[in-house]
């Protein structure tokens, strides 16, 4: 189903709810209601001035400075050029999986994440995949 959450319009299975106001920090978020984690997006919109040209490769540089501040291991990053272009990684430990995406249209940002249990547990395989489709489908 085609969607359209906080400005960013892009496809996610029905069962996904919007728990923004659940979330202490106010950070647009999406769950399943029985689901195992939380799909959120920090959004930077550009709003005038000198415009920020913003490249895939700088979007890389964010996503490699993301990545070393946790103290996790990531998969190399994959890219996908397009309108929205983007890069992304995922961390699976014993404890969490951790998805991250740095999306662009040139102009504006979204930094997209996953994180929910361990990757052992059934439905996290399921939530991610859905998560990644998201990704690839997003228009802004």
């Amino acid at each position: 189903m085609r969607i359209e959450f906080y400005g960013l319009h892009f496809d996610l299975p029905s069962d996904w709810a919007d728990i923004t106001d659940n979330v202490p920090e106010g950070v647009p978020t999406l769950a399943r209601p029985s689901g195992v984690g939380a799909f959120q997006f920090t959004i930077a919109r550009y709003a005038g001035g000198k415009h920020p040209r913003v490249s895939i490769v700088a979007l890389r540089s964010m996503l490699a400075e993301f990545c070393r501040k946790q103290p996790l291991l990531f998969d190399d990053p994959v890219t996908n050029m397009g309108k929205v272009f983007s890069v992304g990684c995922v961390s699976h430990d014993l404890i969490e999986t951790l998805g991250v995406w740095y999306l662009s249209n040139g102009s504006d940002v979204v930094l997209a994440t996953y994180l929910g249990l361990s990757f052992d547990h059934p439905e996290v395989a399921s939530e991610l995949a859905e998560v990644r489709q998201s990704i690839a489908t997003m228009d802004f």
